[in-house]
């Protein structure tokens, strides 16, 4: 074997030595060795997010009171609109309503927002009613007949609502408030009369406002 042949005979026998090698390393070892071959350089860890843990941090409302509701700017207050049959309504009664409403979104350019929200029915004064004439009776037949509507309130009560429209009337303190409710109250007087609510009312609608997929 001449020169030539012994020194390729040589590095034949270093490269295999070499592969035995590199295939004893462990898989960590040879991941460590292959990154720092390509010099890659670990990820920098990305800050975490804030998450809000708390509604409050999120809803602008801080205190409902009787005539007006705080908010984190400024405050608010909630007018029910009076609603009415305009399909019952000749042409010339439509078109006084529509003429009243577009004054007063013409003359009325303050802040204000509209929203309408369904509100279960309320058979309060009907069951009132009937539970007073239940009292008065001992006929069966006509006892029979006002359980059978005590039923249907009940009914009525769970399955059916009635559609409500609201008017939000936002201002920077309570005296500007109340100046902007008077405007408005006089601008809608002759096409739909707004009304002034109770506490538990504004409540219910900021509950239901928030908590769209949930029933009184």
């Amino acid at each position: 074997m001449n020169q030539d042949e012994k020194a390729i005979q040589k590095d034949s026998n270093v490269r295999k030595k070499q592969h035995v090698k590199w295939l004893s390393h462990p898989l960590s070892t040879l991941k460590g060795l292959f990154q720092t071959k390509h010099g890659d350089k670990a990820k920098p860890d990305k800050k975490k997010e804030k998450i809000l843990r708390q509604t409050p941090e999120i809803l602008p409302f801080v205190q409902i009171h009787d005539d007006y509701i705080l908010m984190k700017n400024g405050v608010m207050d909630i007018l029910q609109i009076q609603t009415k049959n305009i399909y019952a309504l000749n042409e010339a009664d439509l078109n006084y309503l529509l003429m009243n409403r577009t004054r007063f979104l013409r003359s009325y350019f303050r802040s204000y927002k509209e929203v309408i929200l369904n509100f279960p029915a309320n058979t309060e004064a009907q069951r009132t009613y009937w539970l007073k004439k239940r009292k008065q009776t001992t006929n069966p037949i006509r006892l029979e007949y006002i359980d059978q509507k005590l039923y249907e309130f009940d009914f009525l009560e769970r399955e059916r609502s009635n559609r409500e429209f609201f008017i939000f009337v936002f201002a920077d303190d309570k005296q500007e408030l109340a100046d902007r409710k008077h405007d408005a109250i006089q601008g809608m007087q002759q096409a739909f009369p707004l009304k002034e609510l109770t506490q538990t009312k504004k409540e219910q609608i900021l509950f239901l406002l928030n908590n769209q997929n949930t029933k009184l």
